[in-house]
This record gives C-alpha cells, structure tokens and sequence, in this order.
C-alpha cells in the first residue's frame, strides 16, 4: 500500500478499519472536512491509487524551498519483505501545470552512479553544495515546466536496494516495471509525453530503456498503461567501443593535448590491438572475448593526463585518491554525506538502514563482470528513429571521457531514414557560438546533435542555462532557427 509520510506522520492513503465504532454525524464531517484538506495539501493535484497491489512509500517534503516534491521506493517485480527490490526515485512537479506537463525520467550514468546526481545539478529547484542542499540559484532547473522524475537506477545505485542485475536490458525491464507504478500511483500523469534522459553510461541505459517501453507499448498487454515516449535526450555517452576508443585516443591527442606526444606514440601502438580485439569480441561475443578485449583497451583511457581533469579537459587536478575517479569532483562527496544524513532520510521518506551510494562499486562490479559495455548499444537507435521517436544527442566538447568524435562516429553509422541527410549536414553556430547544432528532421529535428563549446562530461552542471534551453526547445520541438 502506498502511504504518504508527512511531518513525522505515517499517513496511509487507504485504510481499512475492521474495529466497530460509533460515529457522531459532527465528528464524522470534521474528519472528512479534514482529511480533504490534508489531501489537498499533500497531493496538490494528485491522488494517488488506492491498494496498488506492490509496495510503495511516498512521502512529500519541502527540501530547498523547491514546493512539494515526492520521494520514495517501489517495489519491483519480485519484490519480498525477505528479498526486497525497490527503485527509489525523486519526483519534482513542473510548477506549472503539472498534471499535463510532459514527463522526464532523469537516470544516471556509471554504471552504477546515482540518479538523484543530476537533477543536485541544476536539473531541479535544488542544487548541492559543501554545507546541503540549498535553492538553485541560478533557476535552470527544468522543473519549471517539466515534471521531472529522478530514479536511481539500477537497483543499487542510490538509494535503491535489493536484488541486483547485471545488464541493461534486464535493468531497462525493472524500469519499465517501476514506470507502470509509478503511473498508476499517479494516474494523472499517465497521458503525458514522456522523455528519457541520461548521459556517460546513460548512453547505453537510455536506448535500452527506450526499447523496452516501445516494445511493450506494440505488445498492447492487457491492464498495461501505455507510455508516450516521444524523445530521448543522451548527453556525453559511451554506446559504441569501438568508436569509443578509436576517437578517444584521436581526442586525446589530436583535438587536445591531454596526452604528452610520449604517451600518444606509446598509446597509438596499443589501438590497433585495440581496435582487433573488439571487432573480434562483436564477430564471436563470448564473456572471455569481451573481458579480454576490455581489458587491452583499458590502457588507452588510462594514460597520463599529468593532471588534467579527463571529464573537463580544461581543469587539473591530481586527486587525493587515485583510486577513486570521482575525487576531483568534490560534489559527490557531497552528496554522499548529505543523502546519508539521517534528518534527509527522514525527509525523502529513506529508511535509516539504507544507505546512499553516489557511485555503487557493487553495480559497477556487476556490469563490469558481465561485459555489459562491450555491445554496439547505439544499433538500439535504428528502430527508435524509424518508428518515429527522436532522439537528441548533446556533446559537451571539453569531455575526453566520452569526447564528441567518438559520438559524432557512431550517429553516422546509424542506418535509418535520416542518414544520408546527416551525413551531408553542416554543424551550424547557434545560440551566439555557445553550441553547433545538427538537426534531421522537423521542428528541432528526428535526429539532432548539438556540441556545447563550454561544457564538459556534466553538460547541465557547466551550462545549465544553456541546458534548459536546449531541453525546452527540444520537448517543445521547435526549430533551432528562425
């Protein structure tokens, strides 16, 4: 049964009471005059399903002075009380309209790395600092309009917890599941468009997901809420190896100069090893080929930078831990401390036992042992785009992480309708040189790829509000120009 915690109060949104009691007619119109008003204050516009038949706890909170949000966990397919499976998320309504604003599902990338990073990084009202959470200053975030749902995905990345899995397909398929209840806890949002957005990792959570929801719309299962997908927004992604490396080590050393000329002359020897072992893996995809090849070209990301930062190439830092690749980005540790502070348990509706992981070593493990990244996940685009879902691929261009060439490479590949256009397509100036954009298609086009000149691998957190005006030109469809 889904509940609503309030002010220190478990409030069950249905209750069934088998005690007799008696009731004067005064005291009975008090209590429904009052629980009208709770539930109006609580669910501002929304009441959510009576006995939905799988676990959920929701609660409402006020955190950032952001207006109501909702958090908490549904349990997936499988879920016990003994053997619990619970997807946590953070829903932030649009503050305006709500119960007809488009959805967006915001996931994070890793594997392994927790949803509620992005919308701490200017996606909603909140923004993360050293001392908590505080109010977004700069107001980008794109709750303004959208309704945005953050979702710690997979199961144990974030607060989710439980049993793991440890591909995307099978962790698309728990979305899917949690998407089902999530609508109808939130019935009214059910009929709203729908988007997808991730990036890094995201770039093979996001088509997968995509996937799974389009195929299961075509199913026309019965009780199965239809979901409007419309569009997909991939930010800085790894969706293909083979692009992937052979570009990086051309970013590395060519578009850049991260790498020293020892290091690319040491580094070129290894890629077409490289470059063999993966095509090897995709022509007999065996786990003992996949490790091995993982494993030979690991050393092309693993040169050194001498300090430069590889997700903003215009930073150097020499981190405290090497062994910890999220230590010259101080907002994880944040994060990690403020979402595993007991007081914000308590207002996102988290058990205490539960703790917060920015970053899951144990998901990460998982995919990892599973080769789960060494597949041409960007194949998933080809039946995407024929059916009519856009999707949008925004690059920040100081990232060597997942450096733009190597996105650029693969969308060239992709065989579907828009690919001959965009391939003859120029990368015009927009918005006064803050981005190029490459549209196919009407409106903001079926087929886009915008390079952000000033961004890195955290396109919303460098350029937020250049961000929210892609995000709101691209939701709303309309043309990059006039």
């Amino acid at each position: 049964m889904p509940s609503v915690e309030h002010k220190g109060e478990l409030l069950p949104i249905s209750v069934n009471n088998h005690k007799p009691a008696s009731w004067s007619f005064k005291t009975l119109c008090i209590i429904i005059v009052s629980c009208s008003l709770l539930t109006w204050t609580i669910f501002r516009f929304s009441t959510p399903s009576q006995n939905p038949g799988f676990f959920a706890n929701i609660t409402t909170s006020e955190l950032c002075e952001s207006g109501f949000t909702y958090s908490g966990h549904i349990g997936l397919k499988g879920d016990t009380e003994e053997k619990p499976k619970r997807s946590f998320f953070w829903y932030f309504p649009a503050e305006h309209d709500a119960e007809n604003a488009p959805v967006i599902l915001t996931i994070g990338g890793g594997p392994g790395t927790s949803g509620l990073i992005n919308p701490i990084f200017g996606q909603s009202p909140c923004t993360m600092t050293k001392d908590g959470l505080v109010r977004n200053p700069l107001q980008s975030q794109w709750s303004e309009y959208y309704n945005l749902v953050a979702l710690d995905h997979p199961v144990g990345a974030g607060y989710s917890y439980g049993t793991r899995v440890n591909n995307s397909r099978d962790a698309a398929y728990d979305v899917y599941d949690f998407l089902q209840k999530f609508f109808s806890v939130f019935p009214e949002l059910s009929k709203n468009r729908f988007y997808v957005s991730g990036g890094s990792y995201g770039g093979i959570y996001v088509p997968h997901i995509a996937t799974v929801i389009h195929e299961q719309n075509q199913r026309h299962a019965p009780g199965a809420i239809h979901i409007n997908l419309e569009a997909l927004l991939v930010s800085n992604p790894f969706s293909d190896p083979a692009s992937h490396y052979k570009w990086q080590l051309y970013y590395m050393c060519t578009v850049t100069d991260v790498y020293n000329s020892t290091t690319c002359t040491d580094l070129h020897a290894v890629l077409p090893s490289c470059l063999e072992s993966i095509e090897m893996s995709m022509m007999s995809p065996t786990l003992e080929n996949k490790r091995a090849s993982m494993k030979l070209c690991e050393a092309i990301k693993e040169g050194d930078a001498h300090g430069r930062v590889i997700e903003d190439v215009r930073r150097v830092c020499f981190p405290t831990d090497p062994s910890n690749p999220l230590s010259c980005h101080p907002e994880f540790a944040w994060t990690t401390k403020v979402f595993n502070n007991s007081t914000t348990k308590s207002l996102l509706g988290v058990p205490d036992y539960v703790n917060y992981t920015s970053l899951s070593d144990d998901v990460l493990s998982d995919f990892s042992r599973n080769a789960d990244i060494w597949h041409r996940h960007y194949l998933l685009y080809e039946p995407l785009l024929q059916s009519g879902i856009r999707v949008l691929h925004w690059i920040g261009a100081r990232d060597a992480n997942c450096p733009w060439p190597g996105v650029l490479s693969f969308l060239k590949l992709l065989r579907t309708p828009f690919q001959q256009e965009f391939l003859a397509a120029p990368d015009l100036s927009w918005s006064d040189g803050e981005a190029t954009v490459r549209a196919i298609g009407a409106g903001a086009g079926n087929m886009t790829y915008v390079l952000l000149a000033e961004a890195g691998h955290f396109v919303v957190k460098d350029q937020p509000a250049l961000a929210k005006k892609i995000v709101e030109g691209w939701i709303e469809n309309k043309p990059w120009f006039d």
